[in-house]
């Protein structure tokens, strides 16, 4: 049933409104009882807790002007760590969406900015003295563009890169950001793509005003 379409869903979720509409006139008490059990057992399926996990997700997402010192991105887990990166990017004026879950292909968050591109973000929360390899820089070039439809990558760690890593990923258009880069984006309030030198050309052609996600 997770596997179907969402426009079956549509269609199943109007029939049985109607259906309860009209039940709900002979039996009341009852067609409430079954009721609160289709929407227990909705939220309990796949489309569901997706649902609910996006709404909660977004609810989470700080808003407005979001600073995040090194030592608070340490202390966070994976995800929220992934939840920090999208507030910051959002931060930043791009459209920001977290999407990291299990089987997620690399992409945790995807992002649109003000020049249409389509950006995907893997976050790596890892020890100050660990390093992300050049297998998972070859893990993201596998994915980014054929599974996920990006322009290009990036990768941000709160520790840093293998020699290997950094030699790598620019030749596959995908973007490092190492503890030191974090910092300046996180704490310092640099943008981002002020950071890795990536050209904005939408911001002058007024795209998109600076926060209108």
């Amino acid at each position: 049933m997770a596997a179907l379409p969402w426009w079956v869903w549509c269609a199943g979720a109007l029939a049985g409104i109607s259906g309860l509409w009209q039940a709900a006139e002979l039996w009341p008490v009852r067609t409430g009882g079954v009721a609160l059990t289709a929407v227990a057992v909705g939220l309990g399926l796949k489309p569901g807790r997706l649902a609910v996990q996006r709404w909660t997700d977004r609810s989470a997402l700080s808003e407005g002007s979001v600073r995040y010192s090194l030592a608070h991105l340490d202390a966070l887990d994976p995800r929220a760590f992934e939840l920090a990166v999208c507030s910051l990017l959002r931060r930043d004026g791009l459209s920001a969406e977290h999407v990291g879950r299990a089987g997620d292909k690399g992409a945790d968050v995807l992002v649109v900015d003000r020049s249409r591109r389509r950006v995907v973000v893997q976050c790596k929360r890892l020890r100050p003295d660990r390093r992300v390899g050049d297998q998972d820089v070859q893990r993201v070039n596998g994915t980014y563009r054929h599974d996920h439809g990006t322009d290009f990558a990036v990768i941000v760690t709160t520790g840093g890169f293998t020699e290997a890593a950094r030699s790598s990923g620019p030749r596959y258009g995908i973007r490092l950001v190492d503890r030191a880069a974090l910092e300046r984006w996180a704490d310092l309030g640099e943008p981002l793509y002020r950071i890795l030198r990536v050209p904005d050309d939408g911001a002058r052609r007024g795209h998109y005003a600076p926060g209108s996600w």
